[in-house]
């Protein structure tokens, strides 16, 4: 079984600041913590990440949870990563979970 590339690019989003974005991936969600403030806690971010993770088992899609760095040092975006044969697949299941009602955190890449 092949494994599925960690493989990243940086993208800016100005001048000083940007994020980490695997080539495999296909959606994801922005991790802030559980502080009490946070708007992308823990909690949630596990949820729909499950529920998404869920659906590719369904489809029989292999995937990777991988952490990438932002340049805001108190947020990490989660990917969900698959192998570059079911990317168009997994992305169109992404954006289809991203656009269901209680889902706040999850984009599709």
């Amino acid at each position: 079984m092949k494994t599925i590339s960690t493989k990243s690019k940086w993208i800016s989003t100005d001048g000083w600041r940007g994020y980490s974005e695997p080539v495999n991936a296909i959606g994801g969600c922005n991790h802030t913590g559980s502080w009490s403030d946070s708007p992308c806690p823990t909690d949630v971010v596990k949820t729909e990440l499950n529920g998404f993770k869920k659906i590719l088992k369904e489809n029989g899609i292999r995937f990777k949870t991988f952490a990438c760095n932002t340049s805001n040092v108190f947020c990490q975006s989660i990917y969900l990563l698959v192998d570059p044969e079911n990317k168009e697949r997994g992305k169109e299941l992404a954006k289809e979970y991203s656009r269901v009602d209680g889902i706040r955190l999850f984009y599709s890449c």
